[in-house]
C-alpha cells in the first residue's frame, strides 16, 4: 500500500527544488555579450603593424618601393622586431602588384609604445616600366603584412590583409 504522507512529501520536495531552480536561473546575471570588434582593426596579440605611407621612386638610378609602417608594442616588455614583410602591395591604378618587400633594419620597440619603420626593395625593370606607364602623383593602395618579433624569449606575430594605404609615385 502507498503511504499518502510519503507521496505528498515527495511531491512537495520536487516542487521546492523546481522553485529553487527557477529562482536561481532568474537571479543569474545574463551572460556577457561578446565584444563588438571593429571591422577596420585586425586582431593582435601584443604587436600591431599599421601602414602609414608608400612611395614609388621611379626617378632614382635604382627605382625603389618604400612603405612606411607604424609598429605598435602593446606588451609590458621590449619587443625586438625580427621580420616585417609586405607580402603584397597594390597601388591604385598600377596593374602590377609588388610582392615581398622586407624590413630595412631590425628594431626594438619599447613597452607600450610605437616606432616608425620602413620596408623597401628595388623594383624590377618590368615593375618600373608598368609603374611609369600608369603613374599618377598620388593615390590609394592596399598592403598585406606579416610581422614577427621576440619579447622575453617568446615569439609574437601579426598578420593582416587588405589594409588601406595612401602614397605617391615620384617619376621625375
Amino acid at each position: 500500500m502507498v503511504d499518502p504522507i510519503s507521496t505528498g512529501a515527495s511531491a512537495v520536495t520536487i516542487a521546492d527544488r523546481l522553485t529553487a531552480l527557477v529562482r536561481w536561473v532568474l537571479r543569474r546575471p545574463p551572460p556577457p555579450s561578446p565584444r563588438h570588434r571593429s571591422l577596420a582593426r585586425p586582431v593582435h596579440l601584443g604587436l600591431e603593424v599599421r601602414p602609414i605611407h608608400y612611395t614609388l621612386q621611379l626617378h632614382r638610378p635604382v627605382p625603389t618601393v618604400e612603405i612606411e609602417l607604424l609598429a605598435i608594442n602593446y606588451l609590458a616588455h621590449p619587443l625586438s622586431l625580427r621580420e616585417v614583410k609586405i607580402m603584397r602591395f597594390t597601388a591604385g591604378g598600377i596593374p602590377v602588384a609588388f610582392d615581398n618587400i622586407p624590413l630595412t633594419h631590425e628594431v626594438t620597440v619599447e613597452p607600450h609604445s610605437c616606432f616608425l619603420i620602413s620596408c623597401e626593395r628595388p623594383l624590377a625593370d618590368s615593375e618600373t616600366r608598368v609603374a611609369a606607364e600608369n603613374a599618377q602623383h598620388g593615390f590609394g593602395g592596399a598592403v598585406n603584412i606579416t610581422a614577427r618579433g621576440i619579447a622575453r624569449g617568446k615569439e609574437v606575430s601579426f598578420a593582416a590583409t587588405a589594409l588601406k594605404i595612401d602614397g605617391r609615385v615620384m617619376s621625375r
